[in-house]
C-alpha cells in the first residue's frame, strides 16, 4: 500500500521538478526575446551570454521560482481546470516580467525596450503553459488507461451526491471508488454500482483494504465525534482524509478573529468582505459595460433589426427581477419570445422541467425563430450591460431571479440575494448547465459567494467565452 507520506513526498518530488523546470523555461523564453530582438548582431552569442545577462537570468530563475511558491502554481491537481492554468500562468509572466525590470534598473544593468519585456512575457507565458498543459493531459490519458489511480472510499449523504457525481463523470482524475457509504438514498441508488455500506452500521476498519489511499467525507457534519472516529481510523490504516461539507467550506474562506477589547471572538461572514476587492470588481463592470456598448452598438442595431423582422413586437423586453438584498428592478434583454408570453407560462407549467420554483422547458413553443438562436448563443443577454452600468448587476453573480421565485425560496437558498447578481455565473458555464436541477444551481452561488475572488471572477469570464462558442443553450 501506497502511504499518504509516500504520495506527499512524491507530489513534493513532481512539484520541486516542476518549479525547475518552468524556471528553465523562463529563462530559455528571455534568451529567445534576445535571439529574436538582436538576430542581426554579428556575436549573437557572446550576447545572449554576456555577464549582465546571465545576472538577470539568475534573478528569473529566483523570482520564477518565488511566485510559483507564493501561489503555489505547481502543486498537482488531478482536477485542475485548463482556464486556472492560462490565468495564473500569464500573471506570473507578467509578475516575474516586473520585478525583472525593477531588479534591472535598481542594480543599474541594461533594459531592453518595452516590446522586447513583452516579449518575453508572451513566450514565457505560452512555453509555461504548454508544458503545464501537456503535462496534464499525459497524466489524464494515463488515469483513462488505469495507471496513476487512486483507490479511495466515499462516504456522502444527498448534498454530496454533487461531488460523487463529479468524480465519476470524470474519469480522467484517476479516482477508483472501491466502497461506497452512504444514506438509504445513496445505498439503494448505487447498490447495483458499487459495493455500498450504510453509514449509521459501517465498520470503517474493516472496508479500509490495503489497495485504498484515500477516504472522501462529504456528508453534513451532525457529529464531530463521528468525524473525529472516522479520522482515527484513517491515522491508524495510513489512509488520507477528505472532508468536503458545505459549512466546512463556509469556514474555511470566511472565518475571521474579531477582538472586543482584549476578548478575541469567532466571526463567520457569510458573503465577501475583500471591500478593495469588490471595489475593484464594481469599477471593473462599469468600465467593461461602457467598452461593450460603445464596440458592440453597430452589432446591437443589427439583431434589434433582425427581432423585428421576424416577430411582431418591442426589441427589448423588461421584467422585475430580485437584485441585492431583495430589491427589485428592470431587467432588460433582447426579446426572444412572443408577445405575451408571460401569461401563456401558467398554461406550460405542467412541462416544467426545472425542479424548484424556476421555469425551463426544452421545446417552449412561446420563443421565436431568432430568439432560440440569441438564446443559443447567450446573445439576449446582452442588453444587461445597461443593468450593470446602472449597478443593478455585475458582470458576474448569481442571477437575479423572479420576486415570485424568491417568495418560493427555502431559508438557505435567500443568501444567493446578498450579492449584486450576474449576467452569468458558474452554472451557466458548467457543462451540465441545461439538465441542472434547481437545488444544484442554487448551490453553484453559494459556492461561488463563499470563494469569490477576481481570479475566479476571471475564470468564469474565460469559460463563458468557451460556453458562447459551444452554442448549446436554451
Amino acid at each position: 500500500m501506497e502511504t499518504v507520506d509516500n504520495l506527499s513526498n512524491r507530489g513534493r518530488f513532481v512539484k520541486v521538478l516542476m518549479t525547475a523546470v518552468t524556471a528553465i523555461f523562463a529563462v530559455v523564453s528571455y534568451m529567445l526575446a534576445i535571439l529574436i530582438v538582436k538576430w542581426d548582431e554579428p556575436s549573437l552569442i557572446n550576447v545572449v551570454l554576456s555577464r549582465d545577462n546571465v545576472i538577470s537570468y539568475v534573478f528569473i530563475v529566483i523570482f520564477w521560482g518565488a511566485i510559483d511558491s507564493w501561489f503555489n502554481l505547481n502543486e498537482v491537481y488531478r482536477s485542475r481546470s485548463y482556464a486556472y492554468v492560462v490565468l495564473f500562468h500569464i500573471m506570473e509572466s507578467a509578475l516575474t516580467c516586473v520585478m525583472l525590470v525593477f531588479t534591472q534598473t535598481m542594480l543599474g544593468l541594461p533594459i531592453y525596450n518595452r516590446a522586447f519585456v513583452i516579449l518575453f512575457g508572451v513566450i514565457a507565458s505560452v512555453l509555461s503553459i504548454s508544458l503545464k498543459i501537456t503535462f496534464y493531459i499525459v497524466m489524464r490519458r494515463m488515469r483513462s488507461r488505469g495507471r496513476n489511480i487512486k483507490h479511495i472510499v466515499f462516504v456522502c449523504d444527498k448534498q454530496g451526491e454533487t461531488l460523487l457525481k463529479l468524480i465519476l463523470k470524470n474519469f480522467e482524475w484517476g479516482y477508483r471508488i472501491t466502497s461506497l457509504v452512504g444514506d438509504e438514498y445513496i445505498v439503494e441508488k448505487y447498490k447495483d454500482r458499487f459495493r455500498t455500506y450504510n453509514i449509521n452500521d459501517v465498520d470503517f476498519a474493516s472496508i479500509l483494504t490495503s489497495k485504498v489511499e484515500e477516504l472522501i467525507y462529504a456528508c453534513d457534519i451532525d457529529s464531530m465525534e463521528h468525524i473525529k472516529h472516522i479520522i482515527d481510523v484513517c491515522t491508524d490504516f495510513g489512509v488520507m482524509f477528505r472532508l468536503c461539507s458545505s459549512f466546512f467550506n463556509r469556514l474555511s474562506s470566511n472565518v475571521q478573529v474579531r477582538y472586543f477589547d482584549t476578548q478575541a471572538v469567532l466571526t463567520i461572514c457569510n458573503t465577501p468582505t475583500d471591500y478593495t476587492g469588490l471595489l475593484v470588481k464594481r469599477v471593473a463592470d462599469i468600465l467593461s459595460a461602457l467598452g461593450v456598448i460603445i464596440i458592440g452598438m453597430p452589432f446591437f442595431l443589427l439583431v434589434a433589426l433582425i427581432i423585428k423582422l421576424d416577430s411582431k413586437g418591442p426589441v427589448f423586453f423588461k421584467q422585475k427581477r430580485s437584485g441585492l438584498r431583495g430589491k427589485t428592478f428592470n431587467l432588460y434583454k433582447f426579446r426572444t419570445m412572443v408577445v405575451g408570453a408571460d401569461k401563456m407560462k401558467a398554461e406550460l407549467q405542467a412541462q416544467n422541467e426545472m425542479s424548484g420554483p424556476a421555469f425551463k422547458m426544452t421545446n417552449d413553443p412561446r420563443i421565436t425563430r431568432v430568439g432560440r438562436f440569441l438564446r443559443k448563443v447567450g446573445i439576449d443577454e446582452f442588453p444587461q450591460f445597461i443593468n450593470v452600468l446602472r449597478g443593478d448587476m455585475s458582470m458576474i453573480g448569481p442571477r437575479p431571479p423572479l420576486p415570485d421565485e424568491v417568495a418560493k425560496y427555502e431559508r438557505w437558498q435567500m443568501r444567493r440575494l446578498s450579492m449584486r447578481p450576474g449576467i452569468t455565473c458558474l452554472w451557466q458555464v458548467s457543462r451540465e448547465r441545461n439538465s441542472i436541477t434547481f437545488d444544484e444551481w442554487m448551490r453553484l452561488d453559494m459556492e461561488y459567494i463563499d470563494n469569490w475572488s477576481i481570479s475566479l471572477d476571471i475564470v468564469i469570464i474565460l469559460k463563458t467565452v468557451r460556453t458562447m462558442f459551444r452554442a448549446d443553450g436554451k
